[in-house]
C-alpha cells in the first residue's frame, strides 16, 4: 500500500509510458474507469502531473486507480482525440474538455459513465458528435 500519491505515480509511471508508446498491452477495463480518469482530468483546467491524477480520482471515487485502469482509461481517451500529454504532464484537449462538458454540464459522473458506457471509443469524437448522440440518448430513455 502507498502512503503518498507521488510513491504510486512514481511506480506506475514507467509502464504507463510503455502503454501509451505503443511498447506494452493493457488489459480492457470497465467504461467506468474511462469516465473516472477523464473526470478527475476534466476536474482541473489544466495539465496534471500523475501525482496530481490519482490525487483527483480517489477525491471523486475515493479509491485510487490500478496501474492498467490509468493506461487503459488514457488509451481511451487518446484514441477519442481527448487527451493531451505534455511531457509528464496530462490533460484534456480544448475538444475533450468540451466534450465532457456536453456531457456533464452539472457535474454528473453517472452521467459521462453512461455516454462511455454506450460509446466505445472507436476513433476521433467531437464536442458535436457528442451533442448529437445526447439527444438520441434522451428519446431511447422515453
Amino acid at each position: 500500500m502507498y502512503e503518498h500519491y507521488h510513491e504510486f505515480a512514481e511506480e506506475i509511471a514507467p509502464r504507463l509510458r510503455e502503454v501509451l508508446a505503443g511498447e506494452r498491452d493493457v488489459p480492457p477495463q470497465k467504461p467506468l474507469v474511462e469516465a473516472w480518469l477523464g473526470y478527475a482530468l476534466y476536474c482541473y483546467d489544466k495539465p496534471l502531473s500523475l501525482e496530481e491524477v490519482v490525487a483527483s480520482a480517489d477525491a471523486i471515487n475515493h479509491g485510487i486507480p490500478h496501474p492498467d485502469e490509468v493506461a487503459w482509461a488514457f488509451l481511451c481517451l487518446r484514441k477519442r482525440g481527448w487527451l493531451s500529454v505534455q511531457g509528464d504532464m496530462y490533460g484534456l484537449t480544448p475538444e475533450g474538455r468540451l466534450a465532457i462538458n456536453t456531457i456533464v454540464v452539472q457535474g454528473h459522473l453517472e452521467r459521462l459513465n453512461h455516454w462511455i458506457s454506450s460509446h466505445p471509443p472507436l476513433g476521433r469524437v467531437t464536442a458535436k458528435d457528442v451533442f448529437l448522440t445526447l439527444g438520441k440518448i434522451k428519446e431511447e430513455s422515453r
